[in-house]
């Protein structure tokens, strides 16, 4: 009997033993302290998106992490990777993370320069501007060789600011020009070259030209030589093509004639890392805003400003209703996440040029700023 008793409570310490041990195992991966091992970059730009590498981080728990005391946006975690936005306001600074009160330095982040503004007047004048008052600061460069430039764009690689210059000779005939003028020492390089109907610049340094009625093909930023192949994007013609650098796809809008005589607007996008063409049926747009965190707004002739769904170009949300006319030159603005633009005000004939001002974070309009010219372009630097 004594025998029988000591083999049973032998059983029950075994039991209880054993289910200790898997509590234990359960509970144990919610309770290991998280780490940080790396982080993506050491410098970044507002409204870029990095990387947190460690392990035991919780896809449940409310961490804050914060640039040099401004509190980041967080938009995915994992076990081993929180990803967060750097915000608007950034100053360089220590990496923060934060979590049941405890505060760790993950390391020391370096913002990169501010956004500049650059605006064009015709036949001879690039400018910087304020972003905050509308005033010309600066003017970069007077009397180009070329009468006119189109296509300005903002080139990072080179820190330039490259466009397409034209100059009619006594034949008759526009020879195109690349146009090019370095931001450090405000020196300008015209090239001869093939001429496009747009220019597209991407974030990772590329430049390519569209052929009217043909495609995309890449161009040598030095040159303007083309490289690669055409990407045939049909007979049909594209529209305000821009850069989309959370997709890396090039898209634009295509107009199309159905077989009742009935306008049909297209977004075509081109994937560049495969040359792949997609075409959705949308409601069609006058300008197309690529934000640097990859979302996608647009102006409507309807006097809406709106976010679409980049992969299809479907309306996500209104953001703003504008009742006034004569808006355009619309671009997005990281430093102070806004739209911004042209708006032009006529009373008795007589035109008032303002610098119209969206503000993303709040869905506030400021209107009011008062600028000299009526500017052709508006390019932002990264």
């Amino acid at each position: 009997m004594k025998y029988f008793f000591s083999i049973l409570t032998l059983f029950i310490l075994i039991s209880c033993t054993s289910s200790n041990s898997e509590d234990t195992e359960i509970q144990n991966p919610t309770s290991l302290t998280p780490t940080i091992q790396s982080i993506s970059t050491s410098s970044t730009n507002i409204g870029d998106t990095i990387i947190i590498n460690g392990q035991n981080f919780n896809p449940n728990e409310n961490y804050i992490i914060t640039f040099n005391g401004t509190k980041g946006q967080i938009t995915e975690i994992t076990s081993t990777t929180i990803s967060v936005k750097v915000p608007v306001g950034t100053t360089s600074g220590q990496l923060q993370f934060i979590v049941n009160g405890k505060t760790v330095n993950a390391g020391y982040i370096t913002i990169n320069g501010t956004n500049r503004l650059f605006a064009y007047k015709q036949f001879g004048q690039v400018v910087e501007l304020n972003s905050a008052t509308g005033v010309e600061t600066k003017t970069l460069v007077y009397g180009l060789e070329s009468d006119f430039l189109t296509e300005l764009k903002y080139f990072a690689p080179t820190n330039e600011i490259i466009g397409q210059g034209i100059k009619p000779n006594n034949n008759g005939i526009n020879p195109f020009k690349l146009f090019k003028v370095k931001l450090a020492d405000k020196t300008i390089t015209e090239i001869t070259y093939a001429g496009y109907d747009q220019l597209i610049v991407t974030t990772t340094g590329k430049l390519y030209g569209y052929k009217l009625y043909e495609g995309i093909i890449q161009l040598n930023p030095n040159t303007g030589s083309e490289i690669g192949n055409l990407i045939n994007t049909g007979s049909d013609q594209l529209y305000g093509l821009i850069y989309n650098p959370q997709t890396n796809e090039i898209m634009g809008d295509k107009g199309i004639l159905d077989n009742n005589g009935k306008n049909i607007h297209k977004l075509c996008k081109i994937k560049l890392s495969d040359n792949s063409i997609t075409e959705n049926i949308y409601y069609g747009y006058d300008e197309l805003i690529p934000a640097t965190n990859g979302k996608l707004y647009a102006y409507r002739a309807t006097k809406k400003i709106v976010e679409l769904n980049p992969v299809d170009g479907t309306e996500i949300k209104t953001l703003i209703n504008i009742s006034a006319e004569h808006i355009s030159q619309l671009t997005y603005f990281p430093q102070t996440d806004q739209i911004i633009g042209k708006k032009i005000i006529y009373n008795n004939g007589i035109a008032t040029y303002k610098l119209l001002k969206f503000n993303l974070t709040n869905n506030t309009l400021s209107e009011n700023t008062i600028i000299k010219d009526d500017y052709d372009y508006f390019i932002v630097t990264d």
